[in-house]
């Protein structure tokens, strides 16, 4: 009785860039435990391993002539081979007598490098007689003999034990890769590090290493906020779990939901875990998710659900306080239903099978002020998509035996997809900092309704609803000057305007959204108790018609407001 109508609505959606009131993957998507951001008080605190002596040569008038210079270990034990490379650029003043304070100047020249190279030494002039015009210098180089633990965390002393022993095979010891075993560490769900050095009072370079830890078993996340579309929903409160260390595989497992606020257009939930493998940051984590969407539209009862199951392969690249980058690969399975219902009778719609793999890579450069605040950033990521025909994939173009349809007949289920982001903060004084970003999407060929770049206030685009645009292909920019106008070290309070623009492309051959660009522009305040809550307000304004479709107007301005809360203080 219903194919009539849904036969409709099917033609009507190959024609336009995405089906009426199919939900998007922001729609649909939740956030997941993240790692957290290079911090700038993770550090290797060295200041007090090894102490530099003052050089009292500087206060004698003579003369001496140096022609080689001779590095030794302690007691003139042999150099690390990198140690030894590096002061080979240390050379002799030119031929000739020089003042006796170069042998200080030289000390602190091949002082300076080792620092420079993030080793944690000191070098020292030991006693002898330049008969041969030849100086010998010693190198301390500190290395970590014991490490003492202060605080606990039950589920990781085994992943900690090991860390310890990584930074007891340091030798000689150097802050970056120290750094690194820390970073990575703290990267470890729950868990804050920070390691002290002090001398172990024995052999001159042997420290002790003080590694603080702190502890979380678990923090919560809520958020409420207007920014859904009027179809599926302008409220939606989200809420999600996490328990750390259940398996002591440096692991997070979270659970999460969310449901507009009349509990009836949408409703997500949402189930993970990611465990550790090995000791130098490597992660598996696979996900589930699964959502129930039925948007308003009148007298028509249209009804999705959408499930979305991955398994990703993630492992660091680099990791220090000022950069951080990562390359994960994985596989994604993506089902996403439609029908119509007329009583308790359903007639098929639109089905998608997609099953993607991808690769992604992403890095992020910070630099710190020397209170501690962030003075400028730069984060980039690139990811590469690929459909494949495996595991009841839909075929293009194909209509079911049960009467389904993809979302688009050009659509491709097998379409490489290539994605890209490009954002940056720079402070501009104590006050001022200025927030741009830049996304953008390509494909080989049109694409599913889930694959599309989606505009609006959960992507870049605020002011339209979720939803409002896709495309295929999408350029997307985002600038946001903001001003801090109270911080007090526990609250702030700053205001920000941010001027978005769109530009989309599709390329099936029938688009009417093609080669459009849509703007939007507003401001607002934002107050944050840094750990603990965060309340956004902003006026958002549309500058374009979301559809070209024959009487449709420039979407409406909206207010919309955000609240994030988190506990325990400080959770990720």
């Amino acid at each position: 009785m219903l194919a009539g109508p849904a036969l409709l609505l099917a033609t009507a959606g190959h024609a336009q860039s995405n089906p009426p009131a199919l939900p998007s993957r922001p729609q649909v998507e939740q956030p997941r435990p993240e790692r957290p951001e290079p911090a700038a008080h993770v550090r290797v605190n060295g200041a007090g391993a090894i102490a530099a002596a003052p050089c009292p040569l500087r206060s004698y008038d003579l003369k001496v002539k140096i022609e080689r210079l001779a590095f030794t270990g302690f007691n003139g034990a042999p150099l690390a081979p990198e140690v030894a490379r590096l002061l080979a650029a240390v050379q002799p003043p030119a031929a000739g007598s020089q003042d006796i304070a170069v042998i200080c100047d030289l000390r602190d020249e091949a002082t300076a490098r080792l620092r420079r190279a993030g080793y944690i030494a000191t070098v020292q002039i030991p006693p002898q007689t330049i008969a041969t015009n030849e100086l010998r210098l010693e190198v301390i180089t500190a290395h970590i003999v014991e490490v003492r633990v202060h605080g606990d965390a039950p589920p990781y002393r085994q992943t900690l034990a090991a860390r310890a022993e990584q930074l007891k095979a340091l030798n000689p010891l150097n802050e970056r890769d120290a750094e690194r075993i820390l970073l990575i560490a703290g990267d470890i769900p729950g868990l804050d590090v920070q390691l002290a050095l002090q001398p172990a009072g024995t052999v001159p370079g042997e420290v002790i290493g003080d590694l603080n830890i702190a502890y979380r078993p678990y923090s919560l996340m809520a958020n409420a906020n207007n920014y859904g579309s009027r179809q599926l929903g302008r409220e939606t409160a989200y809420v999600r779990g996490e328990l750390y260390g259940l398996t002591g595989a440096s692991d997070v497992t979270y659970l999460g939901a969310s449901t507009t606020f009349d509990l009836r257009e949408q409703k997500v939930v949402q189930i993970g875990h990611m465990t550790g493998l090995g000791h130098d940051g490597v992660t598996l984590e696979g996900s589930f998710l699964y959502a129930w969407s039925r948007p308003d539209l009148g007298v028509l009862d249209l009804r999705s659900e959408t499930l979305i199951g991955d398994l990703v392969l993630s492992a660091p690249l680099q990791r220090t306080r000022r950069t951080r980058s990562n390359l994960a690969g994985g596989f994604e399975i993506i089902e996403q239903r439609t029908r119509v219902f007329s009583g308790a009778t359903p007639a098929p719609l639109n089905r998608d099978k997609l099953r993607v793999a991808f690769l992604r890579g992403d890095i992020q450069i910070r630099d710190f002020l020397p209170g501690g605040g962030e003075a400028y950033s730069l984060a980039a990521s690139l990811e590469v998509r690929k459909g494949l025909g495996i595991f009841g994939a839909t075929h293009r173009g194909e209509i079911a035996p049960s009467g389904y349809t993809p979302s688009r007949f050009n659509g491709d289920p097998q379409a490489v997809v290539v994605r890209a982001d490009l954002s940056g903060v720079v402070g501009i004084g104590p006050v001022f900092s200025l927030h741009a970003r830049v996304h953008g999407q390509w494909s080989n060929h049109a694409l599913l309704n889930f694959e599309e770049y989606s505009l609006g206030n959960l992507t870049i685009g605020r002011g339209y609803d979720p939803g409002a645009n896709s495309a295929d292909r999408a350029v997307a920019a985002r600038i946001e000057p903001r001003a801090r106008l109270f911080d007090d070290g526990r609250h702030r309070l700053e205001a920000f305007g941010f001027y978005d623009s769109v530009w989309i492309w599709n390329l099936d051959p029938n688009a009417t959204e093609n080669d459009r660009r849509l703007g939007s522009w507003g401001g607002g305040l934002r107050a944050l108790l840094p750990g603990i809550a965060v309340l956004e307000a902003m006026y958002a304004h549309p500058e374009d018609k979301a559809l070209l479709v024959p009487g449709a107007r420039r979407a409406p301005a909206r207010v919309l407001v955000s609240l994030t809360l988190q506990s325990p203080p400080g959770g990720r």
